[in-house]
């Protein structure tokens, strides 16, 4: 009898609670929200300049001939060590000569010229400087090789010397060619440059 005397209790006090939740205004009511304004925009104390972060940032007008670039980028030509990937160096000899031959088929004497050793040995008239030199023009103004090399095989000569040899085409001809590359600062160079044979 008692259990259902408080139950009855309960039940007409519940209501009545709810009810007083749903009169009683919090926080003082919405009059606060309603007259709310936005708040000023910041500004940088007498003294401080605007950083690009805060300032709008300006994107220049776009070259007459967006195709070149003046100046031309500088590149590192021997980028620190710490740029080279991981566990892939000792394995890249293959990889700097297919980047060498592409750039030659592209027409793109400075990167063929960058992948040379700075002891790059070559026989000759004239030595490497002259070799260099004929080569810059063969890029420039020869007949471009094709961008794939073929029968490419490379040996290991030691922990930082590999001897790659390959087949490059010119049209219907093509020459047998071995190079000698030396890793220098986590790159591979060409440190010297054999025809073996005219195809």
């Amino acid at each position: 009898m008692r259990g259902i005397v408080l139950r009855a209790s309960l039940a007409a006090l519940i209501p009545a609670l709810l009810t007083g939740c749903g009169t009683t205004r919090s926080c003082g009511g919405d009059a606060e929200y309603l007259t709310a304004v936005d708040r000023p925009r910041l500004v940088l104390p007498e003294g401080l300049r605007a950083s690009e972060r805060i300032s709008p940032m300006v994107i220049p007008p776009a070259a007459p001939d967006a195709a070149r670039l003046d100046p031309a980028p500088a590149c590192l030509d021997e980028p620190p060590a710490y740029f080279a990937r991981k566990g892939a160096v000792a394995d890249s000899a293959e990889e700097a000569v297919n980047a060498w031959a592409r750039a030659w088929a592209e027409r793109k004497p400075e990167p063929v010229l960058q992948s040379y050793s700075r002891s790059f040995e070559a026989t000759g008239e004239g030595g490497s400087a002259a070799f260099l030199d004929r080569r810059r023009q063969q890029v420039e103004t020869g007949q471009a090789p094709s961008a794939q090399l073929e029968e490419v095989t490379v040996q290991r000569s030691g922990a930082d010397r590999r001897v790659v040899t390959f087949v490059q085409r010119f049209g219907e001809g093509g020459v047998r060619k071995e190079l000698t590359l030396v890793r220098e600062n986590g790159n591979w160079r060409i440190l010297s440059e054999r025809t073996l044979e005219v195809l």
